[in-house]
């Protein structure tokens, strides 16, 4: 599934700091939830545009509205600022299945480039951490200014926060259908822990929700990672390349859960895949002996 550009300014500043890849951490527990928030002029040149805060919000009622009410209030960090500029306000929302549409008023038509921007991606942030959301449409009056967002419309391609932080997308094969989903998570990594080890770590270690499953068994490893002028190769332990009973689809979404999250990272054009440190001509039927790019193909829908 290839990305929506949905606005011509994502590319040159959405930065996230707080991160989708942490959606599944940010759900809402008792009475707080966590809501994005942009952050202080001062603070941009330095820092990444966006970050969450806890929102104390009130029992009961409809979470989408509550969490709409705690996105306009003033943050508690004093280098935080609303994303909701005066004048925008809720008209109502509508659920529909794992969609959201909230209707704004006519302020919303009043605001341009980077601050509409960023007004989209913290109501749909906000809103996809919620349970059962995956999508968030916005209307004013009859007109549909953003058609279905989803996080993966607000994460660049590779988003480094900074030296040591990178947001990112990593594939899991999904338990129904023979397609991968992901999850969002910011890694963290330093001179001993490599971008690609985290991403790997994380793959290994299996996914958080319940509608993804493991891309391969417990008992498996990484022996090594190194990525060399785009070229990353991965050499795996812990599993036996020759076994037949595993399926040729679940052979096909394995390896390519592997590739595609490696290859979220823009350094990354292939993968080649070793096993116990030699080439092998498959893995459990499925061709490995070449380096593989990406394949869009078999990407499914993000998983918050």
């Amino acid at each position: 599934m290839k990305k929506k550009l949905l606005f011509a300014l994502i590319p040159l500043y959405l930065a996230l700091s707080g991160c989708a890849a942490e959606l599944a951490a940010a759900r809402p527990s008792g009475e707080t939830l966590r809501v994005y928030r942009v952050f202080a002029p001062e603070y941009r040149s330095e820092r990444a545009l966006l970050s969450t805060e806890p929102a104390a919000v009130s029992p009961g009622g409809d979470p989408v509205l509550r969490a709409l009410e705690a996105l306009a209030e003033t943050p508690e960090d004093a280098g935080l600022r609303s994303p909701v500029p005066k004048g925008v306000g809720v008209v109502g929302t509508q659920a529909e299945g794992r969609h959201v549409t909230v209707r704004l008023n006519a302020g919303y038509l009043d605001i341009t480039g980077l601050e509409k921007t960023l007004l989209n991606a913290c109501v749909t942030l906000t809103l996809c951490s919620l349970e059962g959301v995956d999508f968030v449409s916005i209307r004013v009056g009859s007109e549909l200014v953003g058609n279905r967002l989803s996080p993966a419309d607000f994460l660049l391609f590779d988003n480094i926060v900074n030296g040591s932080k990178a947001q990112v997308r990593i594939s899991f094969p999904s338990k129904y259908g023979q397609a991968l989903g992901s999850e969002f998570r910011t890694i963290s990594f330093d001179g001993d822990n490599s971008a690609e080890r985290v991403i790997l770590d994380v793959l290994f270690g299996g996914p958080s929700n319940q509608d993804l499953r493991r891309a391969f068994p417990i008992g498996a490893v990484v022996l090594s990672v190194y990525t060399l002028e785009g070229l990353c190769t991965v050499s795996l332990s812990g599993i036996d390349p020759a076994n037949m009973s595993v399926s040729a689809a679940n052979a096909r979404l394995a390896v390519y859960a592997l590739v595609n999250s490696l290859t979220e990272l823009s350094s990354i054009r292939s993968v080649q895949i070793l096993i116990d440190g030699q080439q092998r001509q498959s893995l459990w039927g499925f061709d490995i002996y070449a380096p593989l790019t990406r394949n869009e193909d078999i990407i499914g829908s993000p998983v918050s």
